[in-house]
């Protein structure tokens, strides 16, 4: 029914038909009017589908090589810690073969254990020793070694709580105290 009601005249035979010049300006007008297109084809400013799979995969490629370079970054840096850390613990390390009283201390939310002589055992707790940890080990370290580390890096210092006061000085719990 998108006919006028002359062309349904014409069809039917009761009206002249138009001269075949007239028909073909027409059709090229009703062309111009409406962009072509192909099926395929996208509205503009929009990519196909395969283009935006291929975006999506190369931004998932870059972000992989950032977390990959990111990843290779942190270790050469904490590589480099450990080394600077292991040249003072070798030079500076007070760890006894042949010590045999456990001290007992908090280090990442666990307690650990290191083995001391009784001379060591109260160095330890009046502060005048302190642990370091490095690579699966602990070692002791006099305070001026301590301080070096510690401006390295301060996750490798175990804190043994010495500066925090007590919090029942009335009942003082013994420094020597084995779990």
């Amino acid at each position: 029914m998108g006919d006028s009601l002359q062309d349904q005249l014409r069809s039917l035979g009761l009206a002249k038909s138009k001269p075949a010049a007239e028909q073909r300006r027409q059709r090229s007008s009703r062309k111009a009017k409406r962009p072509a297109r192909d099926p395929g084809s996208q509205p503009a400013g929009e990519p196909s589908l395969d283009q935006a799979y291929a975006l999506r995969e190369r931004e998932e490629q870059q972000q992989a090589q950032r977390a990959r370079q990111q990843k290779l970054e942190e270790e050469r840096r904490r590589r480099q810690v450990n080394k600077a850390i292991r040249e003072i613990v070798a030079s500076q390390r007070q760890n006894c073969e042949d010590a045999d009283l456990p001290r007992n201390f908090m280090f990442n939310g666990r307690i650990r254990k290191i083995y001391v002589t009784a001379e060591q055992q109260r160095a330890l707790n009046a502060g005048d020793l302190g642990i370091v940890y490095l690579s699966g080990s602990y070692h002791l370290l006099a305070p001026g070694a301590l301080a070096s580390v510690r401006e390295i890096s301060n996750e490798h210092v175990v804190d043994l709580g010495l500066e925090a006061e007590d919090e029942d000085p009335e009942h003082p719990v013994p420094d020597d105290l084995v779990w």
